[in-house]
């Protein structure tokens, strides 16, 4: 029997960076990957194709999240992988003028006025096809969800997650690190922590790993604490593949790190690349 992969991702391109490789060499030797994404995605900024950091702009919620699912659904295509959402509101998103922070049960104000210089042109560099683009801020109302950043904090949310994980009869799940300094990522790894306590007894036979943290700043490279470190040199173009499906949010510089990060892993088991993980005992 195909054994089964779960990934609990904070934010759309959070599992792809941190595990793409092993999700693509899972997958291809007849395993099944399913991807749960946490948040609604919709908070950041839109990277435009020519990959210059520089020219990202902010772009209303209802937008962000389009393109973010959108780039997600396509990463999990390349691999025949499941996506399940949870849709948790970001704790902040940008309503055209100004960042709000959400609170639980909030309605975003009416937006602000966008200055005519600001209003994005047929010239912009990111290219949306109209298609995709819901009226501006219209659409966007805040679900009746607490942001990620409380919801893990509340039993109801954490069953809500673990009923998730249960029925997908993990034999491997993969997350955030609580090590993060990213709320939202460290939220999603006291999650399932949390989660696999509730399920003790129906999670048993799968093991729990968490992922490096997100930032550069505080890899851990070559911490003794990871004491997984999966080989993924005949996947790492496989890895970058997925990662170019977010391209919102992909830079030259950001594909370097991934490339630096996996291939110094790697000289630690002797191999080209690789992506380490931290086993978890629940």
């Amino acid at each position: 029997m195909a054994q089964v992969l779960v990934a609990v991702a904070a934010h759309a391109d959070d599992a792809e960076l941190n595990a793409g490789g092993t999700l693509a060499k899972w997958a291809a030797a007849g395993g099944a990957v399913h991807i749960i994404m946490a948040t609604d995605n919709c908070s950041g900024s839109m990277i435009p194709p020519c990959g210059d950091e520089r020219a990202a702009r902010r772009l209303p919620p209802a937008e962000t999240m389009a393109i973010r699912r959108r780039e997600q659904e396509a990463a999990a295509a390349l691999i025949g992988a499941g996506v399940h959402y949870l849709d948790y509101p970001q704790r902040h998103y940008w309503d055209g003028a100004r960042v709000v922070t959400i609170g639980y049960g909030d309605v975003p104000p009416a937006p602000s006025p966008i200055p005519q210089s600001a209003t994005p042109t047929p010239q912009s560099p990111i290219n949306i096809p109209q298609s995709a683009i819901p009226t501006p801020h219209a659409a966007f109302r805040i679900p009746q969800l607490p942001p990620l950043v409380i919801a893990f904090q509340q039993p109801e949310h954490v069953a809500r997650l673990a009923d998730l994980i249960v029925s997908l009869k993990p034999d491997l799940v993969l997350t955030q690190t609580p090590l993060d300094l990213d709320p939202e990522h460290h939220a999603v790894a006291s999650m399932v922590w949390q989660a696999f306590r509730l399920r003790k007894q129906e999670l048993s036979a799968a093991t729990l790993r968490f992922w490096t943290p997100g930032s550069s700043c505080q890899d851990g490279l070559l911490d003794p604490g990871y004491d997984h470190i999966e080989d993924i040199s005949a996947f790492f173009e496989a890895k970058l593949r997925l990662c170019l499906c977010h391209r919102s949010q992909m830079t030259s510089l950001r594909l370097e790190m991934v490339k630096g990060r996996a291939a110094l892993w790697g000289q630690r088991i002797g191999v080209t690349y690789a992506e380490p993980s931290r086993t978890a005992n629940p």
